[in-house]
């Protein structure tokens, strides 16, 4: 009776996925990870018109610094979202609005997008997620510009 219970839950196992999915990364790490990258200078944690980050310091901080860059924005009502899972669109403004400040090329041509998955990008996000993925700031999601998927909590740690 143990062999014939054997083969089948070898089976099973082997079709399961060799490692659990990503963490997403929530949009304050995204923007904690950015600050750290450009030197983790302290900052006013007052310095933004969220109300949502109080008790988060260092959040609070890197968001401060951020949306004094103008490298942020938040999502509506004085809310920034800080536990809210980045998406691809929001990754790429952020990166693209980090670079420009950089004074890297940001450059990409007016309706890039429109070979591509378009449609689903937010109209605040422009071209950016389609210019992080020809740049190489982020990679293509099964060939596709994929806005609305989540980026995984290691993924963004590689970006900077």
């Amino acid at each position: 009776m143990k062999k014939r219970l054997f083969f089948p839950v070898l089976l099973l196992l082997l079709s399961l996925p060799a490692h659990a999915a990503e963490p997403p990364i929530t949009r304050g790490e995204f923007v904690t990870l950015m600050w750290e990258s450009q030197g983790g200078v302290p900052f006013d944690i007052t310095a933004h018109p969220f109300t949502d980050l109080e008790g988060r310091d260092e959040a609070a901080q890197a968001v401060a610094w951020a949306y004094d860059l103008k490298l942020v924005k938040g999502v509506g009502n004085a809310l920034f979202a800080p536990d809210r899972p980045l998406t691809r669109e929001e990754c790429a403004t952020f990166l693209r609005r980090l670079d420009a400040h950089l004074g890297l090329d940001t450059f990409l041509p007016e309706g890039a997008t429109l070979c591509n998955d378009d449609e689903n990008v937010s109209p605040w996000a422009q071209d950016d997620l389609y210019w992080a993925c020809i740049m190489g700031r982020m990679d293509w999601l099964e060939n596709r510009l994929a806005p609305k998927g989540p980026v995984g909590l290691d993924a963004a740690r590689a970006l900077f």
